[in-house]
């Protein structure tokens, strides 16, 4: 009995290292986003410019921005994901108990990681023709559509790993084997 709840303790305590390693990159690709968002206003204000000095256009600027605007969206998913940032309509899950709104929560993070799967999926097809065919953008600047392609796998794949990840975490709290945290528990509202 005792060698079954060491086991289960240090397995516990792998599951919640691993909620802190997709904390952590979530904040990392935060900051890769900020960046990107960065590169994308310099990459406007230089195609403004050329634009009203030479009357000309870079031919990339429009192209770029949206792969950049891409990017950004979907590293910006993990956080968005891990930190309870994406839309929700609390006002019946508020009434309900800790341990309900908890198996609620662990539900639809499962149903999530479905609906992500497939997104994966697509994306993952996507990218693998456009692999295969050597497909070129049909802009000036001819970009390998594989490049600004692969980053939608791999953020639906991060996104699909932490839906799973806090869907069996809000199960587990739910059944009682992890204790409810403060982010199951809504927050009073003050009106003042």
């Amino acid at each position: 009995m005792l060698a079954n709840n060491s086991e289960s303790s240090a397995m516990m305590s792998v599951w919640m290292k691993l909620g802190r390693l997709f904390d952590r990159l979530g904040d990392i690709l935060v900051a890769v986003s900020t960046i990107m968002l960065l590169v994308m206003v310099v990459l406007m204000g230089i195609e403004i410019g050329y634009r009203t000095l030479f009357s000309a256009s870079t031919q990339i600027a429009d192209e770029y921005s949206g792969y950049l605007f891409t990017w950004m969206t979907l590293c910006c998913f993990l956080y968005a994901q891990r930190s309870d940032r994406f839309l929700r309509v609390d006002a019946l899950r508020n009434r309900w108990s800790p341990r309900v709104r908890a198996a609620a929560d662990g539900i639809a993070s499962i149903l999530s990681a479905g609906l992500t799967a497939v997104l994966l999926y697509a994306t993952w097809a996507t990218f693998r023709t456009s692999m295969e065919f050597n497909a070129l953008s049909i802009q000036y600047s001819q970009t390998r559509l594989c490049i600004p392609q692969a980053i939608m796998p791999v953020g639906f794949a991060l996104l699909l790993l932490a839906f799973v990840h806090s869907g069996i975490t809000s199960l587990l709290q739910a059944m009682g084997y992890l204790p409810i945290t403060a982010a199951i528990i809504p927050q009073q509202a003050s009106y003042e």
